[in-house]
C-alpha cells in the first residue's frame, strides 16, 4: 500500500477522533513552565524570595465534579512565606481569571496580553479569598514547594453575565510579596509582584476528559485499527 493510500485511508477516522479537540487549541494550555530566578522584575520592590519564584503552574478543569484545581510549584518552600512567630503571610498568590471580560491592567508594565476580570487570592497559610468571599475550609493546601486549591466552579462565578463557558476561561498567576527587603509593608500594587506565569500571556485550563469522552476515544481507536487492517488486507 502506498503512503498516499494510507493517508487517505486514515483521514475519515482521523477527522472523527479529532472532532473533540477544543476550539481554542492554539491558546497556551496548562501546565506551564516558568524559568527559575526570574522573580525580580524592575517594578518589584520586595526581596527575591524563592517561595515567590514560579517554576510551574496549572489549572485543571474537571467537568464531572465541576471543579477547578489551581496548583503552582515554586522554587522555595511555601512554609517559608509564613512568619513562624505570628502566622502572618509574607506573601500571597494572585490568580487572574478571565471569564470573557478581561482588561489589560498590566499594559503599563509591558504585559498587555495578561488580562483578567477577577482575582483569586491564595495564601501560604491555607486561606484564600475570591471577590470578598473566603475559600471553603480545607480547599487550599501547601505541600513542600506546591500550593494547591480545589474549588467549585460555582464559587468562581464571573463578575457579570453572560460569560464564556468554563472551558474557555483563561488564567495567569502572579505571586506577591507583602513586605520590602527592610521588612516594611509594601502598598498594594505592581511593586508587590515578584513573577508572572506565564510571563506575558494567559493560558487555558487542562481539561479532565469526561467518562463519555474517554469511551468515544476508545471506540474511535478501535474503529481506526479495524479500518487499517481491512485496508492493509486489500492492499
Amino acid at each position: 500500500m502506498t503512503m498516499t493510500r494510507i493517508f487517505y485511508s486514515l483521514t475519515p477516522l482521523a477527522l472523527i477522533l479529532g472532532a473533540g479537540l477544543p476550539a481554542n487549541a492554539a491558546l497556551l494550555v496548562g501546565p506551564v513552565q516558568d524559568p527559575a530566578n526570574d522573580n525580580t522584575p524592575s517594578y518589584y520592590a520586595g526581596p527575591p524570595l524563592a517561595g515567590l519564584d514560579v517554576l510551574s503552574a496549572n489549572v485543571i478543569y474537571n467537568p464531572s465534579l465541576n471543579t477547578l484545581t489551581f496548583t503552582s510549584t515554586m522554587a522555595g518552600l511555601i512554609s517559608s512565606l509564613v512568619n513562624p512567630a505570628n502566622g502572618q503571610n509574607l506573601g500571597s498568590f494572585s490568580w487572574g481569571i478571565n471569564h470573557g471580560f478581561g482588561t489589560n491592567n498590566f499594559a503599563a508594565i509591558g504585559l498587555p496580553n495578561v488580562v483578567f476580570d477577577a482575582v483569586l487570592t491564595l495564601n501560604p497559610n491555607g486561606t484564600g479569598t475570591y471577590r470578598g468571599n473566603q475559600t471553603p475550609g480545607g480547599s487550599v493546601t501547601a505541600s513542600g514547594n506546591t500550593l494547591t486549591a480545589v474549588l467549585p466552579v460555582a464559587f468562581l462565578a464571573p463578575p457579570t453575565l453572560p460569560a464564556l463557558p468554563v472551558a474557555e476561561w483563561t488564567y495567569n498567576l502572579w505571586p506577591r510579596s507583602s513586605f520590602d527587603a527592610s521588612g516594611a509593608a509594601l502598598p498594594f500594587g505592581n511593586s508587590q509582584i515578584a513573577d508572572f506565569a506565564p510571563d506575558s500571556e494567559d493560558f487555558s485550563a487542562q481539561a479532565v476528559p469526561e467518562p463519555g469522552t474517554l469511551g468515544t476515544g476508545a471506540f474511535g481507536a478501535a474503529l481506526l485499527l479495524l479500518y487499517w487492517r481491512r485496508k492493509v488486507g486489500r492492499g
